[in-house]
């Protein structure tokens, strides 16, 4: 079974996701265990195109929640894996964290042009990103107005984001890929 650890992407949040995740791995070495990144402000779902299969409604104001899974590939083998490694990391979650987002879509295409400026040996990142909904409860059946501020998680409407963004004049992939 796979757990999930909800946190905001400020350094401060992120370190205390990271040192529960730690905790519980000590506990069960067996344990799966993913960071789910959300931001509770500074997001929205807009200017999309819309056709008659659209169900989502527009808003200006949502929870982005996701699990960024993100591989990468290096123009060259003259690297510090390590600690590009660690920087990648840093640039996608501050870039989610900082980045006002007009969908998940264009946030994922902003943190891999982050990467691709913040390091000059990244020639091509992937990720995928699914879209985790956080939708807000009706609570006027209990006579209360709920103004943002109780959401439920779902998984209903469903969208698996995945995206490459490619440095530009960079070799072939080749055999990177297979």
């Amino acid at each position: 079974m796979k757990t999930f650890i909800a946190t905001r992407g400020s350094k401060l949040a992120l370190w205390q996701a990271e040192h529960v995740r730690d905790l519980l791995r000590k506990i069960d070495p067996d344990l799966e265990v993913d960071l789910l990144v959300l931001k509770t402000t500074g997001s929205g779902f807009e200017g999309f195109l819309k056709d008659r299969y659209t169900t989502l409604a527009e808003t200006g104001d949502r929870i982005l929640a996701t699990v960024v899974t993100a591989r990468w590939r290096y123009a060259s083998l003259e690297v510090d894996w390590a600690k590009a490694a660690v920087d990648v990391r840093r640039v996608l979650l501050e870039t989610f964290a900082g980045h006002h987002s007009r969908s998940l879509q264009q946030t994922l295409y902003a943190m891999g042009e982050a990467v691709l400026a913040a390091r000059p040996e990244v020639a091509e990142i992937r990720m995928s990103m699914p879209n985790k909904h956080h939708l807000p409860v009706d609570l006027t059946p209990y006579g209360l107005r709920n103004d943002r501020e109780v959401f439920v998680a779902t998984d209903r409407p469903f969208g698996l984001i995945e995206g490459t963004v490619l440095r530009g004049g960079v070799p072939p992939a080749g055999p990177a890929w297979a």
